[in-house]
């Protein structure tokens, strides 16, 4: 923990919940192993939400005079940053360039979303939703060679087939099959298109296509396999539309 992080909550409630001793500047200890290096060679990921633009600015260019930048630095593996901050300071050109630097560098971005901010201003700077957040840390952790960058199409849901202005023919098909299979396979690492009537996921890097009927099921299915024709691994369809 930063200094600027202990004004918010206290390294004692970490403590706490994970039954860990928190790393910070007044435990930082070589002879027991917990300090900016160690840490490094024993966590698999890093992940920094949120991540302030104070943080990323530093990041970009080497800064590391906290024990947070400095862990940061000094690690080799997954990094992922979810940044959140005013949109003015978010879309100020510094931060735009420090982000594409560290997304060079091979640091994961998960996207800040658009919505009233804490200063109440409106616009992007909102941290991710935690949901998100978890996903794409777990994506890092069990993506596979096999589906890593292979283009996955799935169906779910069931139908509507209208009859007239007040009836219609469906099944009572929720769609939560199809939405597994879709987090299952993001998880893996594929670029999931999911196209359903029902229940989906509810995350940023699965292509979400919502219809109604066996018609626009058929040409939003169509559509897909078209565009996908050309990619260099085989692509994959499931169909787990009722």
């Amino acid at each position: 923990m930063s200094e600027d992080a202990k004004k918010f909550i206290a390294p004692l409630s970490f403590e706490t919940l994970s039954q860990n001793k928190v790393l910070h500047a007044k435990t930082e200890s070589w002879s027991e192993e917990l300090s900016h290096i160690h840490t490094g060679k024993w966590a698999d990921l890093f992940l920094i939400a949120p991540a302030s633009v104070n943080t990323i600015n530093k990041l970009s260019h080497g800064i590391a005079d906290n024990l947070l930048t400095q862990t940061a630095i000094a690690f080799t593996k997954t990094l992922i940053l979810a940044p959140s901050a005013n949109t003015n300071m978010m879309l100020n050109p510094i931060t735009q360039e420090s982000l594409s630097k560290l997304a060079h560098y091979g640091y994961e971005i998960i996207q800040p979303q658009s919505k009233l901010l804490a200063c109440n201003d409106e616009g992007v700077g909102a941290l991710a939703d935690v949901e998100e957040i978890f996903y794409r840390s777990a994506k890092a952790l069990l993506k596979e060679p096999f589906w890593q960058g292979r283009n996955v199409i799935i169906t779910g849901g069931g139908t509507r087939e209208k009859i007239d202005d007040v009836r219609c023919l469906s099944n009572f098909s929720s769609g939560k099959q199809a939405s597994a299979l879709a987090l299952c396979l993001y998880l893996k690492g594929a670029n999931v298109t999911l196209i359903s009537s029902g229940e989906t996921p509810t995350l940023q890097e699965i292509n979400l296509l919502h219809v109604k009927s066996s018609f626009e099921l058929h040409h939003a299915l169509t559509h897909q396999m078209e565009q996908q024709k050309r990619s260099e691994k085989m692509p994959y369809l499931f169909m787990a539309a009722a």
